[in-house]
């Protein structure tokens, strides 16, 4: 090699381990699932969701356990509350608070004006005790915000979201990001201390910070919050999910196998992200669950 090549490759090394994009050496943990989403940790236990069969599992160890079933639920979203688990229905329009052991405690199928639900999907705290969760919408419907305050009065905060998604809170509660799949972006909304939602902007359009070439559509899925306000995004279509920064960087673009890639989980020491990984197969969806080291632990 001579020596204009020798540097040559000495930076092509450097621009490798300097790119934001890179793929991950990926622990696949739980096989044998169809349309796996919904991870949250409950303490150091992973539970999630299998939308094709209507359950909500954990992992245990190496297995995995049915918490909960209810035929025709198609459960997509979970989230911790004190009282239990709230399991967003995406085909029964319900909001279902069970325990832990699989109780159902409370069924929630409108909202405060009357109105039903449309598609629940996805579930995020506030330090107020209230719930933000999204209702997708559905075909030539668009998706929606509902706030469940702590009273559990339950109220629409926001419309007009094509297939609203996965949703997060801003560490100081200020600001409310939402994925809106169908437009390939995420949303944020200034949030008062009512829980009334304002103030609506594009935060950023996936494909503007990922595009690379190689892929042409990013579609937002999950999206987790680290105790640092870094944005985990999974990318349903992208190849795996993306580290975003408050001012809407970059930070790293990680790539897992498979063609979906739903929802995120951190790991309660920030050490690893558990994710959910979808395959088309022409009897049905084929699921796993994966994790990998977390890209930007400290």
């Amino acid at each position: 090699m001579n020596r204009i090549s020798a540097v040559a490759a000495f930076i092509a090394i450097l621009l490798a381990f300097a790119s934001p994009s890179r793929a991950a050496a990926v622990d696949v943990v739980a096989t044998g699932l169809h349309f796996a989403e919904g991870t949250v940790f409950v303490g150091n236990t992973l539970y999630f969701v299998d939308y094709s069969t209507s359950d909500v599992l954990r992992l245990a160890g190496d297995k995995v356990e049915r918490v909960w079933h209810q035929d025709g639920c198609g459960a997509n979203g979970l989230l911790q509350i004190p009282e239990g688990l709230l399991v967003a229905c995406f085909d029964g329009d319900t909001v279902v608070l069970v325990s832990l052991d699989g109780k159902v405690l409370e069924t929630i199928s409108r909202d405060a004006a009357g109105h039903p639900f449309n598609s629940p999907n996805d579930l995020a705290a506030d330090p107020r005790g209230g719930v933000y969760f999204t209702g997708s919408g559905a075909e030539g419907i668009l998706g929606k915000v509902y706030y469940r305050a702590a009273d559990k009065r339950v109220t629409e905060v926001a419309s007009g979201i094509s297939f609203a998604n996965g949703l997060v809170l801003s560490l100081d509660g200020k600001l409310l990001y939402v994925a809106e799949s169908r437009a390939h972006r995420l949303l944020t909304f200034a949030v008062a201390a009512d829980g009334s939602l304002s103030d609506r902007h594009e935060f950023l359009k996936l494909g503007d910070i990922l595009a690379d070439g190689r892929r042409k559509v990013y579609t937002p899925d999950g999206v987790r919050i680290d105790k640092q306000g870094r944005l985990f995004v999974g990318l349903y279509e992208g190849g795996g999910f993306a580290v975003i920064g408050t001012n809407g960087t970059l930070i790293k673009q990680i790539d897992i196998p498979g063609p979906h890639h739903a929802s995120l989980a951190i790991t309660p020491d920030g050490k690893f992200v558990y994710g959910t990984t979808v395959y088309d197969d022409p009897t049905g969806y084929r699921g796993e669950l994966y994790r990998v080291p977390n890209p930007v632990a400290e």
